[in-house]
């Protein structure tokens, strides 16, 4: 029988699964020093033992492991070179497995937290975060992820959790409220400008769509009359590049941190005229079997 018939055979050999991993640390010992004695002093079994192991290794695999020559030097078959280099990769990959496990007891669970690049600019998602690192056990880590990729994201496991405008649809997502972000008036003004009242904001007013979405417009509607619709996008460039933003141009956007020589929020700064809701959504067969429960806790705020 040749090398490629013995492997043929061994694959699909009922008998693989009668194979003791005891037997396989003594065939790896035997392997290293060619000798049943030397073997078993480092696997605290005596000679009659290690022998007895590898035949019931060659009847599970159908093949011998070692042939013993005339001075009682052990000799290893193709076999037994190919098994015992396949042990060396099942083991570093059982060690790699081993300190991962032993990180999470340590540091903690990974949990990875996707948002939008919007989302993740607005004092709620921040503070949400925040708590969420404050957790013992896990270890929060943000994922910049579009709302247009979070149904993607969450599938492919490349974030854990998605929290944003974005509801999951189907069955296969679990997706609860996480809070609200309220929106605020914003009026773009020179670093002399003085603060005026909202009624009194001259130029052009624009609307804020968070992740697409934007708040009631019943609750705007005081605040911004008829204002154009403005691409969350566009927002985040208006705040990191406001020179860009015509002088006495109004946004109502998402509460964020602001630019106070480029931007006011009139004479309220208090005001708030609208709220857009966070969903927090996750796959409903996620491996982490603690997810519901911190579902409930992003939930209910105030249990963190």
């Amino acid at each position: 029988m040749d090398w490629e018939q013995q492997d043929s055979r061994t694959g699909d050999d009922p008998k693989w699964e009668s194979v003791d991993f005891r037997h396989l640390s003594a065939f790896q010992k035997v392997y290293q020093d060619r000798s049943y004695v030397n073997a078993g002093q480092g696997v605290f079994a005596t000679r009659k033992s290690v022998v007895r192991m590898m035949q019931n290794l060659e009847r599970s695999f159908d093949c011998v492991l070692f042939n013993e020559g005339l001075r009682g030097e052990l000799h290893p078959t193709p076999f037994a070179d190919r098994l015992f280099n396949d042990l060396r990769f099942l083991n570093a990959a059982r060690h790699r497995m081993k300190d991962h496990v032993a990180a999470i007891h340590e540091d903690g669970r990974v949990l990875n937290v996707g948002c939008s690049a919007a989302v993740f600019r607005t004092r709620e998602f921040r503070n949400l975060f925040r708590e969420l690192q404050s957790l013992g056990g896990i270890r929060a880590c943000y994922s910049p992820i579009d709302s247009a990729d979070a149904g993607k994201a969450l599938v492919s496991g490349h974030c854990d959790f998605y929290i944003g405008c974005w509801t999951g649809s189907g069955s296969r997502f679990v997706t609860q409220n996480a809070g609200a972000v309220p929106f605020r008036p914003y009026q773009r003004v020179g670093s002399e400008s003085a603060r005026v009242p909202l009624g009194q904001m001259g130029g052009e007013y624009y609307l804020v769509s968070l992740d697409g979405q934007v708040p009631d417009a019943g609750a705007v509607s005081d605040a911004g009359g008829g204002a154009k619709i403005l691409t969350d996008s566009q927002w985040l460039y208006w705040l990191d590049h406001p020179e860009k933003c015509p002088e006495g141009t109004v946004v109502i956007g998402p509460e964020v941190e602001i630019d106070k020589d480029r931007w006011c929020l009139g004479e309220d700064e208090l005001s708030v005229v609208g709220r857009q809701p966070l969903h927090a959504s996750f796959l409903r067969q996620h491996p982490y079997e603690f997810m519901p429960k911190l579902m409930e806790k992003i939930q209910t705020r105030a249990a963190f």
